[in-house]
């Protein structure tokens, strides 16, 4: 039998949210292992696997509250975004979708909206908790979309807001930054290990030259390879997290062609020029946008959009 005329059962999209929570989870999990891992490491380096691991602790007390904390003022400041315009017939028009899924979504507030000057459609929600989530929508996704389109993007960002995945976004970006600067503490003790401790080893143990060797390896390779690790293991939480608020957009429309419509037209454009880009407030927020094309899938904050299309009309 054919494989494309094999039956494919419907998505629900409750049962969809659910995977797609356990999966980041155990992507985050990962991170933590791997901070454990290079925090051990770096105590080894330091003759004490203790001092390394209250190393890597006190990175993470120092770092996570910094990190969340200034989060909001940081995007609003770099997408240039301003607060909606309720005189304005097409920004109200937003406010009034808002204040309807705000009721569906059952949250106490609705969250505030602003907009971000630029002609590029995309749109993104921030914000800790429900009560400081924000939404922001670009100028140009405001007049290309029709009601059904807007209400599916706006949607997606509230299940962002009520999953809490700003939050988690934040932890993520911390966490990497935490295992980036133990790797880098890592690399520099290596470095100087090789240029003063060698000789001394060597004379002492006869295993000197494999450890040495093994030295030289991290030297070499931790901070590409950590980075490379890191790189991957961000885009794929962020892909789970695309999917899963598409769930929750099905689930508070109660209809799916209006945010699969929506992506198909955001995946119009292959790529970003840089003057884009720069318009967005710069790639450094792409995994926060509904939609952030990248030339490298692998690398991509983004689920292929043929794939979240495929996958949203096929849900209920």
């Amino acid at each position: 039998m054919n494989q494309s005329n094999q039956y494919t059962p419907p998505l629900i999209a409750s049962e969809e949210i659910r995977k797609n929570f356990i999966k980041s989870y155990i992507l985050v999990a990962v991170v933590i292992a791997l901070i454990l891992g290079a925090a051990w490491l770096l105590g080894s380096l330091l003759g004490d696997v203790s001092l390394g691991l209250l190393i890597g602790a006190i990175m993470v007390v120092i770092l996570l509250p910094i990190q969340i904390m200034t989060a909001k003022w940081v995007i609003l400041s770099m997408t240039r975004g301003r607060a909606v315009d309720p005189d304005d017939l097409k920004e109200r028009r937003l406010l009034h979708l808002a204040q309807g899924l705000a009721i569906s979504a059952g949250l106490s507030r609705v969250p505030d909206v602003y907009i971000i000057p630029t002609d590029v459609p995309n749109a993104f929600a921030s914000g800790l908790n429900e009560e400081g989530a924000f939404v922001a929508v670009t100028q140009g996704l405001l007049d290309t979309m029709n009601d059904q389109q807007l209400e599916g993007v706006l949607a997606h960002e509230f299940g962002h807001i009520i999953h809490r995945d700003i939050m988690l976004n934040q932890l993520v970006v911390g966490l990497i930054s935490v295992l980036l600067l133990i790797v880098a503490l890592i690399e520099h003790l290596g470095f100087m290990e090789l240029l003063t401790g060698g000789r001394r080893r060597r004379d002492r143990d006869s295993g000197g030259g494999a450890v040495m060797l093994v030295l030289l390896l991290i030297v070499l390779f931790i901070r590409p390879l950590a980075a490379l690790l890191s790189a991957l293991l961000q885009s794929a939480i962020s892909r789970e997290r695309e999917y899963a608020a598409d769930a929750v957009a099905v689930r508070l429309c109660s209809y799916n062609e209006g945010l699969a419509s929506a992506l198909e037209k955001l995946g119009g454009e292959k790529h970003y020029s840089n003057e884009e880009i720069d318009s967005l407030g710069s790639k450094q927020l792409a995994a926060m946008y509904i939609h952030f094309p990248s030339a490298d899938e692998l690398f991509s904050t983004h689920p292929p959009i043929r794939d979240r299309v495929a996958r949203l009309r096929n849900m209920y």
